[in-house]
């Protein structure tokens, strides 16, 4: 995969178990990469990219039953999410005159 690490299955199997009835959310997100630290978010304020999200629902009768076939199907969405944030990389927006609301840098 080019954009995610391989699944650790055994967090999300274990919540399957757990709640074998519940349909499966997954999630993907594209744009906030670079920001990992509260020090992150802050130096990226304002956001100067589009951020873009997708959620997938699985209902619980389409999880696979059997351990195998349920990492096998992990690892399956985890390549489609990898190719959806391959084809929503985030883009930059235009930008503007910051006057109003301009960032301001701390003095040393």
């Amino acid at each position: 995969m080019e954009h995610l690490l391989p699944p650790k299955p055994n967090g999300a199997l274990a919540a399957i178990e757990a709640a074998p009835a519940a349909d499966v959310i997954f999630v993907a997100h594209t744009g906030l990469e670079h920001v990992v630290t509260v020090g992150d978010v802050w130096r990226a304020l304002p956001m100067e990219q589009v951020l873009k999200a997708r959620w997938w629902r699985v209902p619980a009768a389409e999880v696979p039953e059997d351990r195998e076939a349920q990492v096998d199907w992990l690892y399956d969405w985890w390549a489609r999410i990898d190719r959806w944030i391959g084809d929503n990389r985030p883009t930059a927006l235009p930008r503007k005159d910051r006057q109003v609301g301009e960032a301001v840098q701390p003095q040393a």
